[in-house]
């Protein structure tokens, strides 16, 4: 008999070298230190207060990355039933934090408003919408053109005789579909929260300023040949390899968004998720005063503004700022804008001709108060898309990936928080916020059991 093992002992190659003066050992490492990753370490470790959970993150703060850059609002207004309990779930949460706890996560019932046409109304995707959001206890509220032009006079409802609007595609507004329990919030103040939360329990210091460049797959068991693991070897990830040294854990948990690919692809997983790139643009309303009246519009909600709201066309959409008496522009492009297999340094710069050529022009058809208004700031960041728009949550080979929230992870961080947890400790249930439970193998890959979301900005 051949003596194989012995064979590649004596060939003698090295196996990969990393030149790294440290090495590291704990049981959990969490990549990725946005809003899921610091909800998926408090989570981790308030139901396994033994185990050693180190948080790193490349940039030098929480929430530097993509969580910064989205536009934190919040909704509950979703066709899948998936995502309904995963965010509704959480805003209650959000709620809880903010009335009851008393940690300020400038969260603003602001609503949501979908201007819709009377096309987009009858469309049967809508009303399977509506019937599901009714059917699982989400508040919403239909209010017709004229309503809608009596309690948002500068909306331009009528583009009859308008040579441009009808070269520009753009449906009428016929109806709005309004969300009370939807709104804003900060990003930052949230993700604060949980590190905050996080350190309280913890003993271990999070590492800032450290980029991972590779998980650390080895064979399990290691035979100490040279070169592996090979093809008939068990694999597992049993840390990551950064530029700050090794450090080594039992579970890896990979929240790192639209970065995901660059991780987990050299290990041969596919994330079945893609980026693309978001933008948005800064408008003050102190110095036109049509602007001033459309923030200050009132009816929709007990702040006496105007709601995060979503135009017919092209995606385009607003939220109130009223800490900075403006808003927030951006839009939901579809066909024509890039997939991003992996995200780039380059995807977090915003295109000032995006906002003058693209969205501008539908804007300020819409509501004319923005005709001649300029940004004074803009950002962009990446959304990290799923097939079906649904987040994954599964654990496999060592890596716990939490991943392809599709622009929507701030307003499910905390139901994927605790997720994640249940399939960490190998539980069958997650117990979200308020009691409600989901199977925690919903969100895997190999028995996923969602329905596909077609309500997406």
């Amino acid at each position: 008999m051949v003596n194989v093992l012995g064979w590649l002992a004596s060939r003698g190659s090295k196996p990969e070298a990393f030149v790294l003066s440290s090495e590291e050992t704990f049981d959990v490492i969490v990549v990725g230190a946005g809003c899921l990753g610091v909800a998926a370490a408090y989570y981790i470790q308030k139901n396994s207060p033994d185990k050693r959970i180190l948080l790193v993150e490349r940039t030098l703060a929480v929430g530097q990355a993509n969580t910064a850059m989205s536009a934190a609002a919040v909704r509950n207004m979703f066709a899948s039933s998936t995502n309904q309990l995963l965010t509704d779930t959480s805003i209650k949460y959000f709620e809880h934090v903010q009335e009851e706890i008393g940690y300020d996560l400038m969260f603003e019932k602001t609503g949501y408003l979908w201007l819709l046409s009377e096309e987009q109304f009858n469309h049967h995707s809508v009303k399977v919408w509506m019937e599901r959001m009714k059917k699982s206890g989400i508040s919403y509220k239909v209010y017709n053109k004229q309503e809608l032009k009596h309690m948002i006079p500068g909306l331009n409802v009528d583009f009859t005789g308008d040579e441009e609007a009808e070269l520009m595609h753009l449906q009428e507004v016929d109806y709005g579909l309004f969300g009370a329990d939807c709104g804003v919030l900060d990003p930052t103040r949230l993700v604060e929260y949980y590190f905050e939360e996080f350190k309280k329990i913890t003993h271990i210091k999070p590492r800032f300023g450290v980029e991972v460049k590779k998980l650390l797959l080895e064979a399990d068991p290691k035979l100490d040949l040279p070169g592996e693991p090979y093809v008939w070897q068990k694999k597992k990830v049993k840390g990551v390899i950064t530029d700050k040294g090794i450090f080594r854990a039992d579970v890896v948990v990979l929240a790192t968004g639209a970065w995901t690919n660059q991780l987990l692809d050299p290990i041969g997983i596919d994330s079945m998720t893609k980026g693309k790139k978001r933008q948005l643009f800064v408008i003050h309303a102190e110095d036109k005063k049509e602007l001033q009246a459309l923030l200050e519009v009132k009816g929709f909600n007990e702040l006496g503004c105007i709601p995060f709201t979503i135009l017919p066309s092209a995606g385009v959409y607003f939220r109130p700022q009223l800490q900075e008496h403006g808003f927030w522009i951006g839009c939901g492009d579809t066909f024509g804008r890039e997939y991003k297999y992996i995200q780039t340094d380059d995807d977090m710069v915003p295109e000032s001709a995006y906002y003058e050529t693209s969205m501008y022009p539908v804007l300020s058809k819409y509501f004319p108060a923005f005709q001649g208004a300029r940004p004074v700031n803009s950002w962009a960041g990446g959304y990290c898309y799923s097939p079906d728009r649904i987040p994954f949550v599964y654990l496999e080979c060592g890596v716990l990936v939490v991943n392809g929230a599709s622009g929507s992870g701030i307003m499910k961080a905390d139901a994927l928080g605790r997720i994640a947890d249940a399939v960490y400790r190998g539980v069958s249930e997650a117990e979200l916020f308020g009691g409600k439970k989901i199977l925690s193998n919903t969100l895997s890959i190999k028995e996923r059991n969602v329905e596909i979301e077609s309500v997406i900005i």
